[in-house]
C-alpha cells in the first residue's frame, strides 16, 4: 500500500497546479509508445547488434587465416625451396581433419586413438616432405608445427563464419547469441595460434617449451642418446642417485611420445626405479602469476590419452610414485615466444626436482625426470 501511495505521489508532482493533464498524458503516451516499440523491435535490434559483432569478428578471423597461410607458405619457400609453388598443396591441406575413434565400446579405445594420432603425425610429415623437400629435419619439424597452428586458425575462422551465416539466415537469437557470448575466448585462442607462427617458423622457444628446457639444462654435459619415437634421454648422477632425464628430440618443433619413452626406461631401470617426475607447462587461472610453480601428483602431460595412460600404467605395474611439477602461464603465453618470467622459472623447477628426489629416492635409487612439451628452440642439453 505504501508503494502505491509513493507512486501516486510522484505522479502528482508531475501535475500542474491548474489541473491541466496535458503533460501527464503526453508522458504516459510516450512511455507506452517506447515500451511497445522495445517489445516489438528490441529483440530485432539486439540481433542486429550481435550480427554486426559476429561479422566484425569473422572479417578479422578471415584476415588472420589468410595471413597465417601467407606466413606458412613463405616459410616453406624459404626453408624447403620447393620446385613448384606450395600454395595449392597448402590450400588443400587446410581441410584436413581427424575423426576420433568410437568410444561407445571403451575396450581398446586408447590403442585405437594412439593409432589414429600416429597416422595423423605421418600425414603431417608426408605433406611437409612433399612441399619442403630441401628443408633439414629440424626445419621440417618446425614446419609441421606451423601447419598445426595454421590449421587451427583456419578452423576457428570457418567455425565462427558458419554460425554467423547460420544466425543471419535463420534470424535465430539463440544461435548468434552462443557465438557472440563466446567470442572473447574464441578470439583469444585464434590470436594465440596466429602469433605462434612467428615462433614455429623461426624455431624460437615457446612457453610450452619450459618442460624440455628444464630437462635440457639437467642433462647438459652428459651423453644424450636417442631412445626412439623422437625422444632422447641422458643419465645424470645426483648425490648418490641416478636421474634419467628424458625429453623430445630438439631443437625442432617436436613433442615425441613421452609415455612410450618413460615406459621403456621404467622397464630398463625397474629394479632401482623409485620415482617418475613429469614437468610441464599448465594454463594458469586469472589472477595467478606467469611462471608460478606448483607441485602435485600424477602425470603432468597435455595428451589426448595414450601417452598419459602409458605413464600411469607403468607406474602402477612397478609401484612407483608419480610426481608432477607445473609452470603456470596463459594459453597465449604457452604458444608464443617464451616470456622472461617463464624462462626464469627453470632454476626454481630444478631445485624443486632435487628436493623431491632427496625426499623420495634413497641413495642408489633411480628417478625418471621427463620434460614434457614442445621442444622447439631447445636442444638436447
Amino acid at each position: 500500500m505504501g508503494l502505491v501511495v509513493a507512486i501516486f505521489g510522484e505522479i502528482e508532482q508531475l501535475l500542474p497546479t491548474g489541473g491541466d493533464y496535458t503533460y501527464l498524458i503526453i508522458y504516459i503516451v510516450t512511455l507506452v509508445f517506447f515500451t511497445l516499440l522495445w517489445m516489438f523491435w528490441g529483440q530485432k535490434y539486439q540481433l542486429y547488434l550481435w550480427l554486426r559483432e559476429a561479422e566484425k569478428a569473422t572479417y578479422k578471423l578471415e584476415a588472420m587465416a589468410r595471413k597465417s597461410k601467407e606466413i606458412l607458405v613463405g616459410a616453406i619457400r624459404e626453408l624447403g625451396k620447393p620446385d613448384k609453388d606450395p600454395l595449392e598443396e597448402v590450400d588443400k591441406f587446410m581441410d584436413f581433419f581427424v575423426i576420433e575413434p568410437v568410444d561407445k565400446d571403451p575396450f581398446g579405445v586408447l590403442k585405437r586413438l594412439e593409432h589414429i594420432l600416429d597416422v595423423e603425425r605421418e600425414k603431417f610429415k608426408d605433406i611437409v616432405a612433399k612441399i619442403a623437400p630441401n628443408a633439414s629435419s629440424e626445419e621440417k619439424a618446425n614446419l609441421e608445427a606451423s601447419f598445426s597452428a595454421t590449421l587451427a586458425v583456419n578452423y576457428i575462422y570457418k567455425m565462427v563464419r558458419h554460425y554467423t551465416l547460420l544466425g543471419k539466415k535463420t534470424k535465430s537469437m539463440l544461435i548468434i547469441m552462443q557465438i557472440v557470448y563466446n567470442l572473447p575466448t574464441i578470439m583469444r585462442m585464434a590470436e594465440a595460434y596466429f602469433n605462434s607462427l612467428d615462433s614455429f617458423t623461426k624455431g624460437k622457444p615457446i612457453g610450452d617449451s619450459i618442460g624440455p628446457l628444464v630437462a635440457a639444462k639437467l642433462m647438459r654435459g652428459y651423453p644424450c642418446k636417442n631412445i626412439g619415437d623422437e625422444m632422447v634421454a641422458a643419465e645424470v648422477p645426483f648425490e648418490g642417485r641416478l636421474l634419467v632425464v628424458v625429453k623430445a628430440e630438439g631443437p625442432g618443433g617436436r613433442v615425441g611420445k613421452p609415455g612410450e619413452a618413460i615406459a621403456k626406461l621404467a622397464q630398463q631401470y625397474k629394479d632401482k626405479l623409485k620415482r617418475i617426475i613429469t614437468v610441464d607447462a599448465a594454463v594458469k587461472m586469472e589472477g595467478e602469476s606467469t611462471g608460478q610453480i606448483a607441485e602435485g601428483v600424477g602425470a603432468a602431460i597435455g595428451d589426448p590419452g595414450p601417452e598419459k595412460y602409458k605413464i600411469e600404467q607403468i607406474a602402477l605395474e612397478l609401484g612407483v610414485g608419480l610426481d608432477a611439477i607445473i609452470i603456470k602461464q596463459g594459453f597465449d603465453e604457452a604458444l608464443t615466444v617464451m616470456r622472461k618470467e617463464v624462462a626464469e622459472a627453470v632454476d626454481r623447477v630444478i631445485e624443486t626436482i632435487k628436493r623431491v628426489v632427496r625426499e623420495k629416492v634413497t641413495e642408489g635409487g633411480v628417478a625418471i625426470i621427463a620434460g614434457i612439451g614442445n621442444t622447439i628452440g631447445v636442444g638436447n642439453g
